[in-house]
């Protein structure tokens, strides 16, 4: 419940209005930039041909002169052909601007 008061100071009229509303720390400010830093993440998809490829298949790997982050949780999907350098591939994941971090790289038919 919001209280007014009305007040005249020195032939001026000055009014004051009183909210309740939240109470914010600095710690709770400190948060609210974390989560707002967190949210600059956006999950997208992309799709190209695979050009460079690690070994061991961690790592990064260059999908149309793009770096993918792929991590030990990131699922590979081979239903048609091996994830290999030539392959065309759809990428899902997350992008925090220069890097790329794959959730799901799937093995998609050549195109024609």
């Amino acid at each position: 419940m919001a209280a007014k008061s009305t007040a005249i100071v020195a032939g001026i009229a000055l009014s004051v209005t009183i909210g309740a509303g939240p109470v914010f720390s600095s710690s709770d400010r400190e948060s609210e930039g974390s989560e707002k830093h967190e949210s600059q993440k956006s999950e997208s998809k992309l799709y190209g041909t695979v050009q460079k490829i690690p070994a061991d298949r961690g790592g990064l790997w260059i999908v149309n002169g793009r770096e993918i982050k792929v991590t030990g949780e990131t699922r590979i999907k081979e239903e048609y052909g091996k994830a290999v350098s030539g392959s065309y591939v759809e990428v899902e994941g997350t992008n925090t601007g220069k890097v790329f971090t794959a959730t799901k790289i799937e093995v998609k038919r050549a195109k024609k």
